[in-house]
């Protein structure tokens, strides 16, 4: 049976108002914590606890016993100083805290730090399902001794519900790649976590529709019995109440000696008695018959009513089986998404170690052609000064090739003119001297040789 939400708030608020004025001034407001019993859990009394200060919630001990306002539970599995829960009136929110417990806490199936180690304050909302220790079997007598669970509403100290973890609405952070597979998976969790508490809970309202169905079967029968006796037991006393009757009439008609007169009335009033024995007995036939109507009318309504809640209870078994089925299917692709972001990790891994080799490699390669620069750089310094030495060579070269040219042409002039008077002392005197000619060429021989000489020097 569903309750309007408007409704229960209301009811909640009277209910905290009614705590507030019942159990502390209201000049000293506080938060309120409420521990509810789930049905998984160890059974406890719901729990009503005020943090005006830090709350112990721990197990059962001589100086400590459990009440109705305190943390403390009778339970084997919590350790004695297990967690601390506390309301922050400067941020507003409640903080629960893991002091060092053997067998852990958990919040939404989250816990909160390993085995023997403190935890860090963790932000708990109205409407968290929390875990104090898990299950612990004994090998010795194969018995199990179950842990706390409780889903706790939170109020703050003006006796308004604090936010539930639905109203939150977190942005999705980016992450970075190597904390992808850390942080995927609780979400994940997250999901089953409430998928199996919606289970347990489908569960949990399937076995109460079978006790009762369980109660209304035994009603039915005992009111089948019921009536069945009660329709005997009637039957019987009315044959008792006629043959008493009848025994009556004929003791009293042979006690007395009568007249005809009297035996007439007798007889007159014997049949009234029998008139009136058969009316009675219609009536009675007739509201027996009335209350058996009444009673099949019921019955037949009660087997409507068993009739619904089984195809509710089959409802249900369909619900659950359904979501059985969609809870393994959660899990195939969670395990499937795990291994996909394993994978994703290990090529991403791989391909920064192929880009961190690529980029040594490009930074030899880099260090090798500067230096292949540098070389080539110099040779170019080498060869540009030899060019332009060479280059000097090839002016100066030109230069004497210029002057030799020119002395070549003056003496071709000079070799002309003497020709020309030895042509005319021929003519005068007779005598043949050497020709210039031959002269010309051993000058210019010898200049050669000497331009050799100058470049061999040149170039050493």
């Amino acid at each position: 049976m569903h309750q309007n939400p408007a409704n229960l708030d209301q009811e909640n608020l009277s209910l905290v108002s009614g705590w507030s004025n019942t159990l502390k001034p209201k000049s000293m407001p506080s938060a309120l914590a409420v521990f509810t019993c789930r049905p998984n859990s160890h059974p406890f009394q719901e729990r009503h606890v005020y943090l005006d200060e830090p709350v112990k919630i721990g197990r059962s001990v001589a100086r400590c016993r459990p009440a109705q306002n305190n943390a403390t539970f009778d339970c084997k599995v919590l350790s004695r100083s297990h967690a601390l829960v506390w309301f922050d009136h400067k941020t507003g929110k409640f903080y629960l805290q893991d002091t060092k417990s053997s067998n852990g806490t958990f919040i939404n199936s989250q816990r909160l730090s390993r085995g023997s180690e403190e935890s860090p304050p963790c932000e708990v909302l109205s409407g968290d399902i929390i875990q104090f220790g898990v299950d612990v079997t004994e090998n010795t007598r194969k018995v199990t001794h179950g842990c706390i669970v409780s889903a706790i509403k939170l109020f703050l100290p003006d006796g308004m519900e604090a936010r539930r973890r639905s109203d939150v609405i977190q942005a999705p952070l980016p992450l970075p790649v190597d904390k992808v597979a850390a942080n995927t998976p609780s979400m994940y969790s997250q999901e089953l976590f409430q998928l199996s508490q919606y289970l347990q809970e489908a569960l949990h309202r399937e076995q109460m529709l079978e006790q009762k169905l369980a109660t209304l079967q035994r009603l039915l029968s005992t009111t089948q019995e019921a009536s069945e006796s009660s329709w005997q037991a009637l039957i019987d006393e009315d044959r008792l109440l006629s043959r008493l009757e009848v025994m009556g009439s004929q003791l009293q008609a042979y006690s007395k000696s009568q007249t005809e007169e009297g035996i007439r009335k007798e007889l007159l009033a014997l049949q009234e008695d029998k008139h009136n024995y058969e009316t009675t007995a219609k009536e009675s036939l007739r509201r027996v018959l009335q209350e058996k109507i009444e009673v099949v009318r019921k019955l037949s309504e009660v087997e409507r009513a068993l009739s619904n809640t089984e195809d509710e209870c089959t409802h249900l078994k369909e619900m659950s089986e359904r979501g059985q089925e969609e809870l393994r299917e959660l899990a195939n692709k969670y395990n499937a998404a795990v291994n996909e972001i394993k994978e994703l990790t290990d090529k991403i891994k791989a391909a920064e170690g192929r880009q961190e080799e690529l980029t040594q490699q490009g930074a030899t390669e880099k260090r090798e052609m500067e230096m292949r620069i540098e070389e080539m750089e110099e040779k170019e310094q080498v060869l540009q000064a030899r060019i332009e030495a060479l280059q000097a060579d090839n002016d100066f070269t030109n230069e004497r090739l210029a002057a030799l040219q020119v002395r070549l042409e003056q003496l071709q002039e000079k070799s002309i003119k003497e020709n020309n008077s030895l042509d005319v002392d021929m003519v005068s005197h007779g005598p043949v001297e050497e020709p210039v000619e031959d002269k010309l060429n051993l000058e210019t021989a010898e200049s050669q040789g000497e331009d050799e000489r100058d470049s061999d020097t040149d170039g050493s």
